[in-house]
């Protein structure tokens, strides 16, 4: 179990949720799913984020055939981005008919739910790598520092041609603890690619939270 890189499956309905929320029978299963597969790439593609607004996780829920998805961004929306969200509003349902309405909601996280955000910490490390910013450099450090002070313990595993190397190796950083097998533990996982010159770097981020 230690082994295993995304452990949300493994903490599902005890410290975790999933990110798509309905119930129907065995029959509708797999075609729910799929939906829900082409509505989380199409929002993924979309550019909501900009310079100041991220997205940082995207949630769908189902309630009959109304889907309402929760967006959780860094900063408020601009007037260009709520253009945009209502024209993917009427994008989606052109795409699935079958839904009478779709509802989008945005909620800002605060600064304090941002330093210990796996996903956003895991971004801006592979912003700095993407701008030549080697990975044990004062910079990264000093942001895994400031996360450390806020939770309890996190763990950053890069992979790839890391520094400009000819060959592929991983390197890690790790403050604190981070309690693998603990299944009660609050683990909370990132994951983002970095595109540098040399090839793709992936960035792990677990951050653990009594």
């Amino acid at each position: 179990m230690g082994q295993k890189a995304n452990i949300n499956s493994l903490h599902l309905s005890r410290t975790k949720d999933w990110n798509s929320v309905w119930y129907t029978n065995n029959k509708e299963y797999s075609k729910i799913l799929v939906e829900d597969l082409i509505m989380l790439n199409y929002l993924k593609s979309c550019s909501l984020s900009s310079e100041l607004t991220e997205v940082v996780k995207i949630r769908i829920c189902r309630l009959s055939k109304d889907v309402i998805i929760n967006l959780q961004l860094t900063t408020k929306l601009d007037t260009n981005s709520v253009s945009k969200l209502k024209e993917i509003v009427s994008n989606l349902n052109k795409i699935f008919p079958n839904f009478e309405r779709v509802f989008i909601f945005s909620k800002v996280l605060t600064s304090n739910d941002l330093n210990i955000e796996p996903v956003y910490i895991s971004k801006k490390i592979s912003r700095l790598i993407e701008n030549r910013v080697r990975f044990r450099s004062f910079l990264i450090k000093n942001l895994i520092n400031q996360t450390f002070e806020a939770c309890s313990g996190i763990k950053v595993l890069c992979k790839g041609r890391l520094n400009g190397a000819d060959m592929a190796s991983s390197d890690f950083i790790t403050v604190g603890s981070i309690p693998f097998q603990t299944l009660k533990a609050r683990i909370d996982y990132g994951f983002s690619v970095a595109n540098t010159p040399k090839g793709l770097q992936s960035i792990k981020v677990w951050v653990y939270n009594k």
